[in-house]
């Protein structure tokens, strides 16, 4: 059964199904039922979607064999991952792994100014830095490398190929190639990211030839379930268990901060300063047995990281590590250097700097370059909003960063809602550009660019590369995004407009009312069970009627807002109180208003031993 649960239509249902109406005698509908009905998550469905079984992956035995003969022999790798959240946690994991196997192994940290493609540069630097290597391991990466692995094999190295992106014609020119998406390849999933397919490499490894390993090599699986959420990675099959694993690892490496900081009504808050990371779960579990120093590393690494996001506010307590701080916190961190230029040596150092200090030192710097890259999206969306855009709504020009691209493009694609580029500016006909496209989940980039002799895309089909052979190439590609979105806005339909999976206010349209809130507790509790949400198995949202409420704005810089009802229901709305602030105080100053809708996500807040409702605002409607 096919889910829709990203681009979702409410369906209508009886009366009898409704939640509430004037006649309180009439029972209540299920909540939980009427959202999984809506959803179309039967339990045939969602049964379905745990099935974490899956195939092997083609020459994943050869490779094994490979590696055996490699530690056999004494043979020396050396590991080249990509830049980006997938290819650091390739990079460590593998790292991690193969020194705990026994491996004699090296880890190049790559410079993202090369591309994503493994260039004979790449090697030799590899060769300068690391003279002994006689195997290459790419991971995240290299598939269609064709020069870098060439120029590897002429230094006499095998080459090993781990990836995840979708191999080209004529194919790969490695020694041994595993990737879910290769040409000749029959696995069933082929969203699952390359530290995934390096990690089913190493557990069959250490089961094949070092059982005694197999424990210590699926912790590694932490990384794994990171890079899956970060590359957006569907939630789905084995990727769902991964993901679930993965934060039961990460759980581990929490500490609690100490509560030893008064506070305003007579208790004592937490101190994220005082945090000892030694006292992680599983730091003490793996202080109990010998492991290689660098496989420690790694894991006192992520303590470290976590420690660091408390210490700036965004890890509060265990609840805080979820699926959600991967994605909105971790990833955007590690991915930041290459949009503004930073040095990208931090975000390894987090998990092979020689100490714990270095290591935390290194995160709380990769922070921070973060923070930066907050200021310079919103400057260089100045840029796109008030400057010169002879191509816009459909291509915009930039001078950030490369980096920046696809960040940018999205910020517009989200304020227009259709597809958008944003590339370099040429300053000649002739010259070559490229940049990033980012598009709705209802228009697929790649598709659409298919078949032009001039322009390409590649990547994913709503978030990726674009490059133009000739800036002469540009009216053509706003042409062709112009009039395929006509095309497919009006094919698309309602899946253009998504909708709250409930209604929740006053009002005969209603599924249930706001301020009765015992069964949307019920109805949250029940939704967490589901996790984790991600990828093609989106967190239900809901659409919320607000009939009067109260305004205000909250937080450090006043930069949030808070909207309370009459009945006490906290609306949370991030980030939103330079644009949103103005709009809502006269819509809350004015009693003859209509009543205001948003879509949002409810939640649960545990303050002072009490739980309370309250629902984060995504955006109006």
């Amino acid at each position: 059964m096919n889910s829709k649960d990203t681009m979702n239509t409410k369906t209508t249902l009886p009366d009898a199904a409704r939640q509430w109406r004037a006649d309180e005698t009439e029972p209540a509908a299920d909540l939980f039922a009427l959202l999984c009905q809506r959803r179309g998550w039967s339990g045939e469905y969602l049964a379905a979607i745990d099935v974490s079984e899956h195939a092997v992956l083609k020459d994943l035995d050869t490779m094994v064999t490979a590696l055996e003969e490699i530690r056999r022999s004494g043979g020396t790798i050396t590991i080249a991952p990509d830049f980006d959240m997938d290819g650091i946690s390739s990079g460590v994991l593998g790292y991690a792994g193969l020194k705990e196997l026994g491996f004699n192994v090296n880890l190049h940290i790559p410079d993202y100014r090369r591309g994503h493609d493994l260039t004979p540069e790449d090697i030799a630097e590899i060769n300068a830095r690391f003279p002994g290597t006689t195997v290459l391991l790419t991971c995240d990466g290299g598939v269609n490398s064709h020069a870098g692995i060439r120029a590897a094999r002429m230094l006499g190295w095998q080459t090993l190929v781990t990836d995840h992106h979708q191999e080209l014609e004529p194919g790969s020119q490695a020694d041994i190639t595993v990737d879910p998406c290769r040409l000749d390849e029959t696995y069933a999933l082929g969203g699952i990211c390359g530290a995934h397919v390096l990690y089913q490499i190493l557990e069959a490894y250490a089961a094949a030839h070092q059982p005694f390993k197999l424990w210590a090599i699926r912790l590694l699986r932490l990384f794994a379930g990171l890079g899956t959420v970060s590359d957006v990675m569907p939630v789905l099959y084995e990727n769902r268990q991964l993901v679930r694993d993965s934060l039961s690892i990460a759980r581990l490496l929490h500490v609690s901060a100490p509560k030893t900081i008064p506070n305003p009504w007579g208790g004592m808050d937490p101190d994220p300063d005082a945090i000892d990371i030694a006292r992680a779960t599983l730091l003490q579990l793996l202080a109990t047995e010998d492991h290689d120093p660098a496989y420690v590393a790694a894991f006192e690494g992520f303590a470290a990281l976590l420690k660091a996001f408390a210490q700036a506010g965004k890890v509060r307590d265990i609840d805080s590590v979820n699926e959600g701080f991967y994605g909105f916190y971790l990833a955007p961190a590690m991915n930041s250097p290459r949009r503004t230029g930073y040095p990208i040596d931090d975000c390894f150092a987090v998990f092979t700097a020689p100490s714990i200090a270095e290591r935390l030192a290194a995160m709380h710097r990769v922070i921070e370059n973060n923070e930066r890259r907050k200021e310079l999206t919103a400057l260089h969306l100045a840029e796109l909003n008030d400057g010169d855009q002879p191509l816009a709504p459909w291509v915009y020009f930039s001078a950030a960063p490369g980096g920046m691209y696809g960040l940018l493009a999205n910020q517009m694609m989200e304020q227009l809602g259709h597809p958008v580029v944003v590339v370099n500016r040429p300053t000649t006909p002739d010259e070559p550009v490229s940049g990033s496209g980012r598009a709705p989940g209802w228009f697929d980039i790649i598709t659409t660019l298919d078949g032009y002799d001039e322009l390409y895309a590649i990547g994913h089909q709503q978030a990726c590369g674009v490059k133009l052979r000739t800036a002469q190439a540009l009216d053509q590609l706003v042409t062709i995004l112009e009039d395929s979105t006509r095309v497919t806005m009006l094919t698309a339909g309602d899946a253009m407009h998504p909708t709250g999976d409930l209604v929740l206010g006053a009002g005969s349209e209603c599924d249930a009312p706001l301020d009765d809130t015992e069964p949307l507790v019920e109805l949250v509790r029940r939704v967490e069970t589901l996790r984790p949400f991600g990828h093609e198995f989106a967190e239900p949202v809901v659409e919320i009627v607000l009939d009067g409420f109260a305004v205000k704005s909250i937080g450090s810089e006043k930069q949030h807002l808070r909207l309370t009802t009459a009945t006490g229901l906290a609306c949370l709305w991030w980030n939103a109180a330079e644009a949103q602030l103005e709009r809502l105080t006269e819509i809350a100053d004015d009693a003859t208003a209509q009543p205001t809708r948003f879509l949002a996500k409810l939640q649960l807040n545990e303050f002072l031993g009490e739980t309370r409702l309250q629902a984060v605002i995504e955006r109006s409607i």
